[in-house]
């Protein structure tokens, strides 16, 4: 029986320029939604935010097949503590730098705001980030701040990424 060559990569299921497509009827709708009385906890943002993470890990985080290997990629973005839990076969948890669902409405406005799709594609390298963190760490984070927008929102809890993580993340959000 034949064997898959590693250098044969599988296709992808989404394509970032369909996802965008997507994404923009999915804002319709969670407009929609908001307008006629439901919210975003209600689930009215929800197809956006799933959209959004496929997005963000087509564009942001191309070599993985999904979320959940994010601790098997190469560099992936530790913070230091959790590099040593995850060196020692401890729990560590994906964390989105930026809260996902205040993320995602500031997609939907930029979407709205007559963003084109290179524009958009643009956005999304820039603002989407995850990082794995111990469970102290999450919980620290969350406590201090779990629906904001902060550019210093890790640094404000006491947590640092460690430094190729940040070098590669800064080169990948600059391109």
């Amino acid at each position: 029986m034949p064997t898959k060559s590693k250098s044969t990569a599988r296709p992808k299921k989404y394509e970032p320029i369909k996802l965008v497509e997507m994404l923009r009827l999915a804002a319709k709708l969670r407009n929609q939604m908001v307008a006629g009385g439901f919210t975003d906890n209600g689930g009215a943002s929800h197809s956006a935010e799933r959209i959004l993470n496929i997005l963000g890990l087509r564009i942001c985080y191309p070599e993985l097949s999904h979320i959940n290997n994010l601790p098997r990629l190469e560099n992936a973005p530790f913070s230091e503590d959790a590099r040593k839990a995850h060196q020692s076969e401890q729990k560590v948890l994906i964390e989105h730098v930026s809260p996902h669902r205040a993320l995602a409405r500031f997609a939907i406005e930029k979407l709205d705001g007559g963003a084109t799709d290179a524009e958009f594609i643009d956005y999304v390298r820039m603002y989407f980030q995850l990082a794995l963190l111990t469970e102290d760490e999450t919980t620290r984070l969350n406590k201090l701040n779990r629906s904001k927008i902060d550019p210093e929102r890790l640094s404000s809890a006491g947590i640092r990424l460690c430094k190729h993580e940040v070098a590669h993340r800064a080169s990948a959000g600059a391109a």
